[in-house]
């Protein structure tokens, strides 16, 4: 294990997209993401927090 290089952020972090493939996944985060940006405005304007 000690001839394990450590990760050099940020210039490795790219290497995360050999892991997760966009052509698979990025639709799916962006699907996500949409149905967890609109939980929070539906969380935000049901306790009144939305515009008068």
């Amino acid at each position: 294990m000690s001839n394990v290089a450590k990760p050099r952020n940020p210039e490795d972090d790219w290497k995360i997209w050999l892991v997760v493939n966009p052509a698979t996944w990025l639709m799916p985060i962006f699907y996500a993401l949409l149905l967890l940006a609109i939980a929070v405005h539906a969380v935000v304007f049901s306790v009144g927090l939305g515009w008068q």
